[in-house]
């Protein structure tokens, strides 16, 4: 041949064969190496042909874009993410030591605008394979590989003629199909049958058409002989019946009617048996949520009216000052009814003194459960500093080791407990014990390096004289509990590192210096500058614990919708309350309910966070009601929906800085320590 023929096929397996193409050049072949290029589609598909190494990347661009059907302006070549200029050659191109190129095939911007795509249907309808290929067999006991040429023969099936047929009107001719596939195995197992493919065979048997008895036959008019019958058994001919009539006895169309009316009836059963079935499942599970929802309202009741009862937090007491200023402005809001002039001022000094009669008997108990706790956080805070040092070590193990400090901390906390428990002799105590124990404080506290030492040895010898004198344990209570407060600083104190001076910042309101985890903070201020201390001074109003319970149940929600970087967890207590006061009025949009309890602000655009540019103010039942709408402009009135469009606005403004809050809590190192500690009643 005067033109030179290349055949060659792309190992796609997971071999190292290689690939190799055949050159017939005047009746001769030589072998020579190629490049196969592995073109990676989108959805990890892999098509894989092999070029010789002068090609191109414009010429196999070419070749596949015949390959499928397509345009070779729309095609994109790309290696490690960078695009290949077309003017380089395969050889240029980074390949691996078997010969083989990852190239990735995409389309251009233009082909996804022309809805052009890559079909591997075409593409192996069009894949022919080569006539010779080269496969490498691996070597043995340590003999090189060697490549083997192997030719493919490409032999079709000669299938006899079997006969045909011609069409008279197109005179096109049919063959009769040829098939390799036998006859079936159980018509070989008979004996004396023969089948054959290239013939026609009919198998004869003999079968019995008369019935075993005489039977009578309809006819009509006809004249037949009367002929006899055989004893036994006859049936008897019954009247000639038309087609109309044998119809009309059989009725067909009424017997499908009356089937498809009753099992239309059976459907219509089961239907109204499967919505009763749901409405009273739903029945069961409306009372359930109803039942559920008041059991949880006269929890709540119960653990109000415990909370007022017996209070212990600052929230509680809080809402004991805000329930005596409710008190206290309906009493006001009676006497301006009812009296005037002298009468008046009297019904207000006796309203005074009421008020101030509670509010003193608020504050002792207030300062009475501030006692209790307070010796209750140091029993914590020195059990703690006495414990040794835990951490997880190697396969998930505890590991617990004992320092010095903690050592000292524990030999300490049990003298500090033994004083705590001791009783003079006046109490009924052993005073011989008690004097001994006094003087082995004494040689213990000696060996401590602390400021306090020395006053707290002062008192101790305070109180060995003052027991003498035979007094009682109300008189030395201040000098016990002045001893435990020494001995207990003692004890947090670390001899070996220095005493850290905690963080302080100055209050606006008392000019005192104190820790800023005192502060009050909320998203509305720009610095924290007033203490707690004088936030309470100023006595609270409204109850507190309301809008904590609104607070968190917006946090719930922005959880399981896995909101976690919502305005939500930056917004305080005293936002809420003044986005449900100044924004929204403290009633519901819908129904104009105004119980603070059953209040909520739930999302007004379900789909995006929450903030208080995003809220609604409504109930509970029609908050349930709000999240389950689609589209809100189908259900609400464009009068309630202007309304609401302008609270988003107002809280818009109000809130504007809130987004740098957020950076502020996230970058400053200040705002983390603000008002995030426990704070103590």
């Amino acid at each position: 041949m005067g033109e030179e023929e290349s055949f060659s096929v792309a190992d796609t397996s997971a071999s190292g064969t290689l690939p190799v193409s055949v050159s017939t050049a005047g009746g001769s072949r030589t072998c020579r190496k190629d490049v196969t290029v592995k073109f990676h589609l989108m959805k990890a598909q892999v098509v894989a042909h092999a070029y010789p190494r002068q090609h191109t990347l414009d010429e196999v661009k070419e070749h596949i874009a015949c390959k499928f059907q397509v345009k070779s302006k729309f095609l994109l070549v790309r290696q490690a993410g960078a695009e290949v200029p077309g003017h380089r050659r395969l050889d240029e191109l980074c390949v691996s030591e078997y010969n083989v190129c990852d190239l990735e095939l995409l389309l251009s911007e233009a082909a996804r605008e022309e809805n052009v795509q890559l079909n591997l249907k075409l593409y192996y309808r069009n894949l022919t394979l080569p006539d010779i290929i080269t496969v490498r067999i691996a070597g043995e006991d340590g003999k090189p590989s060697r490549d083997v040429v192997v030719e493919i023969e490409n032999q079709v099936i000669t299938k006899p003629f079997v006969g045909g047929y011609i069409n008279k009107q197109n005179n096109i001719e049919y063959h009769h199909a040829f098939t390799q596939t036998g006859p079936p195995a159980d018509r070989l197992a008979r004996e004396g049958t023969k089948f054959s493919r290239d013939t026609q065979t009919v198998s004869e048997r003999t079968t019995i058409t008369t019935i075993p008895r005489t039977q009578a036959v309809q006819h009509s008019g006809l004249d037949v002989a009367e002929r006899k019958v055989p004893d036994g058994q006859c049936r008897v001919a019954l009247p000639y019946e038309t087609a109309q009539e044998l119809e009309r006895r059989k009725d067909l169309v009424g017997k499908v009617i009356l089937i498809q009316r009753n099992f239309r009836r059976m459907l219509w059963q089961r239907l109204i048996n499967k919505s009763a079935a749901e409405w009273r499942e739903l029945q069961k599970q409306q009372q359930e949520n109803e039942a559920g929802a008041q059991s949880s309202k006269t929890i709540a009741h119960n653990k109000t009216a415990v909370a007022r009862a017996y209070p212990k937090t600052n929230e509680e007491f809080d809402a004991l000052f805000a329930q005596i200023h409710c008190w206290k402005e309906n009493e006001m809001k009676l006497i301006r009814e009812k009296y005037s002039g002298a009468p008046k001022i009297a019904e207000m000094n006796i309203l005074l003194d009421k008020e101030i009669q509670l509010l003193n008997g608020v504050e002792r108990q207030r300062r009475a459960i501030r006692r209790e706790q307070l010796e209750e956080v140091v029993e914590r805070q020195l059990v703690k500093i006495s414990e040794p040092k835990r951490w997880v070590g190697y396969n998930n193990r505890i590991i617990e080791m004992e320092t010095p400090q903690t050592q000292r901390a524990r030999f300490l906390l049990l003298y500090y407990r033994r004083l705590k428990i001791a009783l003079p002799p006046s109490a009924g105590g052993d005073p011989q014990e008690h004097m001994a124990l006094l003087d082995e404080l004494s040689d213990v506290i000696v060996q401590e390096n602390h400021p306090a030492t020395g006053e707290l040895e002062s008192l101790l010898q305070r109180e060995r004289q003052l027991l003498l004198c035979h007094l009682t344990v109300e008189d030395l209570s201040v000098l016990r509990k002045r001893q435990l407060t020494l001995l207990a600083d003692i004890i947090r104190t670390d001899p070996e590192k220095a005493r850290e001076k905690p963080v302080t910042k100055l209050c606006r309101k008392c000019k005192k210096l104190r820790p800023t985890h005192a502060f009050t903070v909320h998203t509305r201020q720009r610095s924290a500058d007033v203490c707690g201390q004088c936030t309470s001074l100023l006595g609270s109003t409204v109850d507190i614990a309301v809008y904590r319970s609104i607070l968190r149940a917006i946090r719930r929600d922005e959880r399981k919708r896995g909101s976690l970087a919502s305005y939500a967890f930056i917004i305080q207590e005293n936002d809420i309350k003044h986005i449900v006061e100044n924004i929204w009025h403290g009633h519901s949009v819908i129904s104009n309910d105004t119980d603070r309890a059953d209040l909520m602000l739930p999302r007004w655009n379900v789909a995006q966070d929450w903030s208080p540019w995003n809220c609604i103010c409504l109930t509970e039942q029609e908050t349930r009601a709000h999240l389950k709408l689609q589209r809100l402009d189908r259900f609400y009135q464009p009068s309630v929906l202007k309304e609401i469009q302008s609270k988003h606005a107002l809280a818009r403004s109000v809130f504007g800085q809130l987004r740098e809050i957020d950076q502020e809590f996230t970058e400053s190192g200040d705002w983390w320590q603000v008002g995030l500690d426990e704070k103590m009643v």
